[in-house]
């Protein structure tokens, strides 16, 4: 399919999250030239060409394209290959870093591109990757991201020590890097890749956990940034080993982030399961964003992050998947159910509600990273990144509320049609910017690779 230059979507329901609570039954979304022009019922769209591709899903929902600000490209290669029985430091040492430690850039190549297939495959159209080592062969997944139409914040992951919070040397041999090459190679990234694509592609630094960077890294990095217009991005606070590393040095999570900089917009940090009360207040006061990974926090039992708390304090919370051997999915949709039963359980059943799932995998997602103003809203002007969802199957009928069937009756797998910057990447169901099958068996291949090279260094 060459480039298309109007797409008018007509369904069921339109959801735009601009106004929480409206659902425009019998709607229409119209996009031209990458823009949405025109959001509302469908009979106030007015004519249409034949050469015009339209959608039509009597019994679709569209929504905005969701936003997933905690992405391994990386893992999707290991998964179901990590055991389900240990915690995350252990997981992480024993497991995840030793098994990337023998990548080489076809196998990370590979994981990125299973990755992203998923991702589209399931209605995600932006997202954020947590850091890639160099042995994952950056510019070559950066060409994969490109060519699939995604909308993509790539980093660079930034290190010059070893630890882990209090742990010295946790980083097995191949996950080791320099300090000053990580600082090169995010600046020749970033001359290279951000804005590419039309503006689909932004490149920011993926600081490694504090107890792997130096305090003048740190200082450096969050200049850096400054310099160069990216944002930064870092797991914080994931389990209470992190705290406690803070402690040890007189700090808390948020008072240590302050220090360097290292508070504000385009800050995203992943998980904030054990965050205080002082540092969501300090998070909300600088529009610092939280990105919340329900799914991988329960599976390697780090707790549940306080979500409902956070936005009542004011905090930007969006949503992640997270990773390959974590989750162990890259479907935004199964994601926001998980986020929204576990603030159920924690607070009580009025203080998360579908709405809430919705606006923090769209529009949070969107304000995290600096994109609020292009997408994560259905409205006039804004970029045509559009997902639609078929209802209809006996898992998603009757035809009643589209937000609580969205939220806890579909899954990825409903989605139909997915539009990146108003180019259908999705149709019927198929990815039509990436061969399915040569993906997933060339995924098999390298894990095949992957498994011998880390079975061959445990012996």
């Amino acid at each position: 399919m060459g480039r298309v230059e109007r797409v008018l979507i007509r369904c069921g329901a339109v959801v735009s999250v601009a106004r929480r609570g409206e659902v425009i039954r019998d709607g229409a979304v119209l996009v031209e030239d990458g823009e949405i022009s025109y959001v509302g019922g469908r009979d106030g769209v007015g004519k249409w060409s034949k050469d015009d591709l339209v959608i039509d899903e009597p019994r679709g929902v569209a929504i905005p394209g969701l936003v997933d600000t905690h992405v391994h490209l990386a893992q999707a290669l290991i998964r179901g290959f990590v055991p389900d029985t240990v915690t995350l430091i252990p997981w992480l040492r024993e497991w995840v870093w030793r098994l990337q430690g023998v990548y080489d850039n076809e196998d990370g190549r590979a994981s990125a591109e299973l990755c992203v297939l998923e991702m589209l495959r399931t209605g995600t159209t932006t997202f954020l990757e947590a850091g890639l080592h160099a042995r994952y062969g950056i510019d070559g997944i950066a060409e994969s991201v490109l060519r699939s139409g995604i909308r993509a914040v790539l980093s660079k992951k930034v290190m010059d020590l070893q630890g882990y919070a209090s742990i010295g040397n946790a980083l097995p041999e191949g996950m080791v890097e320099d300090g000053e090459e990580c600082l090169k190679q995010f600046l020749e990234a970033r001359r290279k890749w951000a804005g590419a694509g039309g503006g689909r592609i932004d490149f920011w630094i993926g600081l490694r956990t504090p107890g792997a960077v130096s305090d003048e890294m740190f200082r450096r990095a969050a200049e850096l940034a400054e310099e160069t217009g990216a944002g930064i991005t870092m797991h914080l606070a994931e389990v209470r080993d992190d705290v406690a590393y803070f402690a040890s040095r007189g700090f808390t999570p948020s008072s240590f982030l302050r220090g360097f900089g290292l508070l504000g917009r385009k800050r995203v940090y992943a998980h904030c399961v054990w965050l205080s009360e002082e540092d969501l207040e300090a998070f909300a006061a600088t529009g610092t964003s939280v990105a919340h990974c329900p799914s991988s926090n329960a599976k390697l039992g780090s707790g549940i992050a306080p979500v409902a708390r956070m936005l009542e304090k004011g905090v930007n919370v969006s949503l992640g998947c997270d990773g390959g051997p974590s989750n162990d999915s890259y479907d935004m949709v199964r994601e926001m159910k998980v986020a929204a039963l576990f603030q159920k359980a924690l607070h009580g059943p009025d203080r998360f509600t579908a709405w809430d799932a919705l606006e923090v995998a769209t529009i949070g997602g969107a304000r995290a990273l600096g994109l609020e103003g292009l997408v994560g809203t259905l409205e006039r002007g804004k970029r045509g990144d559009v997902v639609v969802v078929r209802t209809g199957s006996p898992s998603l009928a009757p035809f009643t509320d589209p937000v609580s069937l969205l939220i806890y009756a579909a899954t990825g797998r409903d989605v139909a049609h997915v539009l990146v910057d108003g180019q259908p990447v999705v149709m019927d169901g198929k990815v039509l910017t990436m061969d399915e099958e040569s993906v997933i068996r060339r995924a098999e291949e390298r894990f095949e690779a992957v498994r011998e090279k880390f079975l061959s260094g445990r012996t």
